[in-house]
């Protein structure tokens, strides 16, 4: 049987763009699979223009701490959102005081909030299939005990905490600059990965091999030396991608100018043509969802 191959698009549902960019990705491209944020105003939206137009889709939780409002009632998770009811975190303020200082009042609360989302999308008629989190959250060293326990109450197979392929394979990309935030971002995911592993188990894995933390954002820059370049690894890839349509996503509000930024780049729509691309590239791939790979037995 050929290696598994799950291309996941994040951020459906964070903006019209995000969600319009990934409906193409997946029914012109390789997009296999997408993580639904339920914490935004865009959230129906994708339900009905994307996940029940996609039957073939693979449904995931973008576990979602930083953007738009909780979907718990803002009184059940006051140290997690701000005077105006939206998100008052960022990813290092959360390593520092929920990984870190292991507060135990706001990681109890992170668990409300995370049960909450998984519950809004199985009360819209979503199963999800995985869970992985809007700028990585679920890495985080105390979150992710919480979102792997509450993956396995809810049936949910597969966590996103994948072994960084990228930092072995970049030296043979010439023409890549390495340094910087990128790589630094790369260093620190990998070690919080490598640890967070250790805490899989008991009906609830991840993808052995994962592309890419070193160049999120920018998987046009090396999608065809992932799906091409090299033999393909034993056990299931998973390579992320964030394609859109940028123009869409002009003006929204979600209380993230980061994200916000983000969502207007180009890059977005360079990894959305970076998708279409790598039909032509996938022959030697066996490209699936999370969903059908938790109802494979598993082998060593």
């Amino acid at each position: 049987m050929r290696p598994a191959l799950v291309v996941n698009a994040d951020d459906l549902g964070v903006s019209r763009g995000a969600t319009l960019g990934i409906l193409r990705a997946h029914q012109e491209g390789i997009v296999s699979s997408a993580s639904l944020a339920a914490t935004t105003p865009f959230y129906r939206e994708a339900l009905e223009t994307c996940v029940r137009a996609c039957p073939k889709l693979g449904i995931g939780l973008h576990f979602t701490l930083t953007s738009g409002r909780p979907v718990s009632p803002p009184a059940q998770v006051p140290l997690l959102v701000n005077r105006d009811g939206v998100f008052r975190w960022r990813f290092l303020s959360l390593l520092r005081s929920a990984g870190l200082a292991r507060r135990r009042e706001l990681l109890d609360q992170i668990d409300t909030e995370l049960h909450a989302q998984i519950e809004r999308l199985r009360t819209d008629g979503v199963t999800p299939d995985h869970v992985d989190g809007e700028r990585h959250v679920q890495l985080i060293p105390g979150i992710f005990e919480r979102v792997v326990a509450a993956a396995r109450r809810h049936g949910i197979p597969f966590v996103r905490a994948g072994r960084e392929i990228q930092a072995r394979l970049a030296s043979r990309w010439g023409g890549i600059e390495l340094a910087g935030p990128g790589m630094a971002k790369s260093l620190l995911l990998g070690s919080l990965t490598r640890r967070d592993r250790r805490h899989l188990g008991g009906g609830v894995r991840s993808a052995d091999h994962f592309a890419s933390y070193l160049y999120s954002g920018r998987l046009d820059l090396v999608m065809r030396n992932l799906l091409v370049d090299r033999a393909p690894l034993k056990g299931i890839t998973e390579i992320m991608v964030h394609p859109g349509i940028p123009e869409e996503s002009r003006g929204i509000d979600i209380g993230n100018r980061d994200v916000e930024h983000y969502l207007v780049s180009p890059d977005r729509k360079r990894e959305m043509e970076a998708c279409i691309e790598g039909r032509k590239w996938t022959s030697g791939w066996r490209l699936t969802t999370f969903g059908e790979l938790g109802r494979e037995p598993i082998t060593a």
